[in-house]
C-alpha cells in the first residue's frame, strides 16, 4: 500500500510539508462550470529537486498523471487517505492531477470509494477509457491543455442524485466558532431530509468512510489550512491559551481534543507543525 502511494506521490501542496529542501512549482486551475460540483481543481507540480514529503489526509481522491522528462510514467487513482504518509524522494518529475471533491470521485471512477489509503493504476478501474486518457495527456505539455482535455473526457457515470447532493452538502459544511463538528454534521443531516442511517449509507457508498469520519478529516484539513495561513507575529500568539482558542474556533471541543486528532492525521502536534512552517520546511 505504502509502496503504491510512494510510486504515485500526489501533491496536496496546501497541506503538505517538506521534510528537506525542495524546489517545486505548484499551480491550480478551476475545471469547467459543468464539473465544479465534482472537481475541486486541476493541479500541476514541477519538482526540480528531490526530497521526502509528508502528505496529509484531505478527504479527496485524485487522478494522477506523472512524467519523467518527456516520458509518461503512468496514470493512477490515489484514494482517500486516513493517515499521514512520508513519501520518499524520487527523481525529478512533473505531475498533473484531478482533485475530486470529497465523495465525488465515485461518480466517475467505479470503485474509487474502496481505495482507502491505496493507489491503483487507473486502467484497473476504468479499462480502455483510462488508457485513452493516458494517451491524450501524454501528448500535452501545460496545465491548461491538460485541464481542457479533462473537461472533455470527464463524464459522470450517472445523473446527479441525492447521494451527490448529500456529499456536496457535507463537503461544504462550515464549523463556526463555539460549535462542534458533531453539531454541524447533525445540522447537515437534518437539512438533507434523510434519516441518519440513510445518510450514513450514502456517504459510505460514495466516499468509503462514514459521515462522522469524513467530517473529522475535513475539519482537520481546515485546521491545517488555518495554521498554514499564520504569518509573522501571529506565530507567537499561539501560546497555550492561543491554541485553546484556536481549537474551539476550528470546531474542536477543547485543546486536548484538537491535539489528539491532529496527531492522528498529521503524525505530529499542531505546535510542531507550526514550527516546521516557521523554519520554512513547507510548500504551499
Amino acid at each position: 500500500m505504502k509502496q503504491g502511494l510512494a510510486a504515485y506521490s500526489r501533491a496536496r501542496f496546501r497541506i503538505e510539508v517538506k521534510l528537506e529542501g525542495v524546489v517545486a512549482t505548484y499551480r491550480e486551475i478551476q475545471p469547467s462550470a459543468r464539473l465544479r460540483r465534482y472537481v475541486e481543481c486541476y493541479w500541476w507540480q514541477s519538482q526540480e529537486e528531490t526530497a521526502d514529503q509528508l502528505v496529509l489526509p484531505d478527504g479527496c481522491v485524485d487522478i494522477l498523471f506523472s512524467r519523467s522528462g518527456l516520458e509518461p510514467l503512468g496514470l493512477a487513482t490515489v484514494g482517500l487517505m486516513t493517515t499521514p504518509l512520508i513519501v520518499p524522494a524520487a527523481p525529478a518529475r512533473t505531475y498533473f492531477g484531478v482533485r475530486f471533491r470529497p465523495g465525488m470521485a465515485s461518480a466517475f471512477i467505479p470503485g474509487a470509494e474502496l481505495l482507502k489509503d491505496e493507489t491503483r493504476p487507473l486502467d484497473d478501474l476504468m479499462g480502455g477509457a483510462a488508457r485513452r486518457m493516458l494517451e491524450r495527456l501524454a501528448e500535452l505539455d501545460s496545465l491548461e491543455e491538460m485541464g481542457a482535455q479533462m473537461d472533455r473526457l470527464l463524464r459522470p457515470l450517472d445523473p446527479p442524485d441525492i447521494g451527490e447532493r448529500v456529499l456536496r452538502q457535507l463537503g461544504s459544511a462550515e464549523v463556526s466558532a463555539g460549535s462542534s463538528a458533531r453539531s454541524s454534521l447533525d445540522e447537515v443531516i437534518s437539512q438533507s431530509g434523510l434519516s441518519v442511517r440513510h445518510f450514513r449509507r450514502l456517504c459510505l457508498e460514495r466516499a468509503g468512510v462514514s459521515p462522522k469520519y469524513l467530517s473529522r478529516i475535513l475539519r482537520f484539513r481546515k485546521a491545517v489550512q488555518k495554521i498554514a495561513a499564520v504569518r509573522g507575529a501571529a506565530h507567537s500568539s499561539l501560546t497555550q491559551a492561543g491554541w485553546a482558542d484556536f481549537a474551539v474556533a476550528c470546531g474542536y471541543y477543547d485543546q486536548a481534543h484538537f491535539i489528539r486528532e491532529f496527531q492522528e492525521f498529521a503524525g505530529c502536534t499542531p505546535g510542531r507543525f507550526l514550527q516546521s512552517r516557521k523554519r520554512g520546511d513547507h510548500a504551499v
